[in-house]
């Protein structure tokens, strides 16, 4: 009867494969880390861009009396009124915070995640200091006074300031690092003016 010999792979040709394999799961770990960071990025920037065109056009519904009354924004803070803003009735502070309301996460509108907070916290905030804005959140505020350029965005001299008001200017600018705004770019801030 003939014997036959079973061959395996030897202690070094099971190194060797071991080795390969720990180096492409060491290449594709960070290959997928920077694939997220960028999907992170985009999707937030895309997020900033989408609020700065809904502001554009509700700025241009209500600034040429094409509307009164905005069929998007409720007027003021709390994020479950839903009383619509109105032009003159309401004031500036009322704009910006419904329009905060409006992208926030317990709002009514379209609800914008900061893709970069694990919790899935908002990304659109009302006048936060710059110390407490996270990387990827908008940040809606007011300008201080005249003759200011804050973050790329300038405000011109003799505009109403007031959130008192029912009219004037106000920001909206997105955070490239925590308590750090971009300003140049696609990261500049952008000024608006409900008039």
């Amino acid at each position: 009867m003939k014997k036959t010999l079973q061959k395996g792979f030897s202690l070094v040709e099971l190194l060797v494969v071991v080795a390969i394999i720990g180096v492409l799961a060491g290449v594709g770990i960070v290959g997928y880390q920077s694939y997220t960071d960028s999907a992170k990025s985009r999707v937030a920037v895309a997020n900033f861009n989408s609020v700065k065109r809904f502001v554009e056009t509700e700025l241009t519904l209500l600034n040429n009396n094409i509307q009164t009354v905005s069929g998007a924004i409720s007027a003021g803070s709390s994020c479950s009124s839903l009383t619509p803003y109105t032009v003159y009735s309401n004031t500036l502070s009322d704009f910006v915070e419904g329009l905060t309301c409006y992208f926030a996460t317990d709002g009514y509108g379209n609800a914008f995640k900061n893709p970069y907070d694990a919790a899935g916290g908002n990304q659109i905030v009302f006048s936060s200091a710059a110390a407490d804005v996270k990387k990827g959140q908008v940040n809606v505020r007011f300008f201080p006074a005249a003759d200011t350029t804050i973050n790329g965005a300038v405000i011109p001299s003799g505009g109403i300031f007031a959130a008192g008001s029912t009219s004037g200017y106000f920001l909206v600018e997105y955070y490239t690092a925590d308590g750090s705004a971009g300003s140049t770019g696609e990261y500049k801030a952008k000024e608006f003016q409900l008039k």
